[in-house]
């Protein structure tokens, strides 16, 4: 690595390598294409943000008007705000460009962001297509193309857009694909984008993250409100993020949850990105003055997207990061045994019973063998 990079990485506090970045860096380094199945909250964003960086600032050129050396691909405008400000945290002494486009912010200021173009272009698939129609942006220039969370990607309905991307970038090119799971529908996406990739693999495909702990609770659908207040009241939970199926869903559980005195907001696709902004600053504010929860909306209908759920993004796992064991509890309505036993079996979590929450009140008339 660069002396820049290294005097930033120490700046952040980075000291050791993780297990992905130890495995990934070389491969990436050597220009060649990778899998690298890996969690968020592994370092894999440093995993190909550092060697994209050292690429750049060592062969130094100009991408062209509206043009960028390096694309990275995430699903959700979140996660690329925060993958454009890794890049820019890690390549501050660097001097290179980073830009970053996606839906619900302004086309006019990210034309301007792009119109001279820059190294690095963080975006989102529709959006960027978006700017590709309205020849704002020009992809005929990307040496490096990244794409994050591609089982996520192809969870929200991107695989047409990023089919349509593939068509328009050059065919000489460096691709790094990433992962937290690898079903049949990734594999057979990977083959369209990757040239006889290597492949790296820090954790067993739908595994969760080790140090947060799971539960699964077995209770009727019309306790679960009940029970979600119960968990939430308890004086040890400091911080919340709970998944629900819809939108309405969400909203549904914050308006009982501020009738209950647990301050809550929510966020989900039909919230525009500056309402969704200051929701996220609102709950942070509010760690540390009590009880607080973030209802997200989300289908974590799937085994494999329950996983990421419990691995991505969340305030438990990101205490789990930083070496403190967490909590990651999950009521569902399981209408047999069967089904919750499968449910614990492929998410690794113990089986809890309700009564020893929140009372007789809420338990199902089958024990539950925890």
């Amino acid at each position: 690595m660069s002396a820049p990079i290294l005097k930033a990485l120490e700046a952040e506090g980075y000291t050791t390598p993780t297990p992905i970045q130890m495995q990934a860096l070389p491969i990436v380094q050597k220009g060649k294409d990778l899998i690298g199945l890996a969690q968020t909250g592994t370092g894999k964003t440093a995993a190909f943000a550092l060697p994209i960086l050292d690429r750049l600032h060592k062969d130094r050129k100009h991408a062209g008007e509206k043009s960028c050396r390096t694309l990275v691909l995430a699903p959700t405008r979140e996660l690329a705000a925060q993958i454009a400000e890794s890049f820019r945290a890690y390549g501050k002494f660097l001097g290179l460009s980073t830009a970053v486009v996606y839906g619900g912010a302004s086309m006019h200021k990210q034309k301007q962001a792009m119109f001279r173009g820059v190294d690095i272009l963080v975006a989102t698939p529709g959006r960027l297509l978006d700017h590709v129609s309205q020849r704002s942006i020009r992809l005929d220039k990307v040496e490096i193309l990244v794409l994050d969370e591609a089982d996520h990607m192809l969870d929200m309905g991107f695989i047409h857009d990023l089919r349509k991307i593939a068509t328009i970038l050059p065919r000489e090119r460096q691709t790094l694909f990433f992962s937290a799971t690898m079903p049949k529908a990734i594999e057979e996406l990977a083959a369209q984008f990757l040239d006889n990739p290597e492949k790296v693999a820090v954790t067993p495909v739908s595994s969760t993250a080790e140090r947060v702990q799971q539960a699964v609770i077995h209770v009727d659908q019309s306790k679960k409100q009940d029970l979600l207040h119960a968990l939430l009241s308890d004086k040890s939970v400091k911080r919340a993020l709970v998944f629900a199926r819809t939108k309405h869903g969400a909203d549904r559980i914050v308006k009982h949850l501020d009738m209950d005195g647990i301050a809550a907001s929510a966020i989900h696709g039909n919230k525009a990105q500056n309402a969704r902004e200051p929701s996220h600053y609102r709950h942070t504010e509010l760690v540390s003055t009590g009880n607080s929860v973030n209802a997200v909306a989300a289908n974590p209908a799937q085994a494999q997207v329950r996983v990421r759920r419990a691995s991505t993004g969340s305030p438990l796992f990101a205490n789990a990061r930083a070496g403190r064991q967490c909590s990651h509890a999950a009521s569902a309505a399981m209408p047999t045994r069967q089904a919750k036993n499968a449910a614990a079996s492929t998410t690794r979590c113990r089986l809890v019973d309700p009564t020893s929450i929140c009372g007789q009140s809420l338990a199902q008339p089958m024990p539950c063998n925890a």
